[in-house]
């Protein structure tokens, strides 16, 4: 079962960025409004069995990047794979904010 209050199993998300490893995949999903702010708060969920995991890509695919680093499969656009990209978006930083914007209004318009 998923154990994020927002993920109902049989349900369709929006997906931003996947992370795996050999025995978890968490999902970075948008959640505006969670941090009481006007801007999203996209966080990961946490550990998701292989099978809640399916069906990625599609029109999204040539979005998404992959990087190999320590044993962690990371699926994201390339944007959000630089050093410190989430510290700064989380820290509000407007060049980082507005890249999320960006490549989010991408992936939601191939979704």
């Amino acid at each position: 079962m998923a154990d994020h209050p927002g993920i109902r199993i049989g349900e369709e998300y929006p997906v931003l960025e996947i992370l795996a490893t050999g025995d978890q995949c968490r999902l970075r999903l948008p959640e505006h409004g969670y941090n009481g702010e006007d801007r999203d708060s996209p966080g990961l969920s946490g550990a998701l069995g292989r099978r809640y995991v399916h069906g990625c890509g599609g029109a999204n695919a040539g979005l998404l990047g992959a990087d190999l680093t320590d044993g962690q499969l990371t699926l994201a656009p390339p944007e959000w794979q630089r050093p410190r990209f989430w510290e700064e978006y989380f820290d509000a930083v407007p060049q980082a904010v507005a890249e999320y914007d960006r490549v989010k209004a991408e992936i939601l318009a191939e979704a």
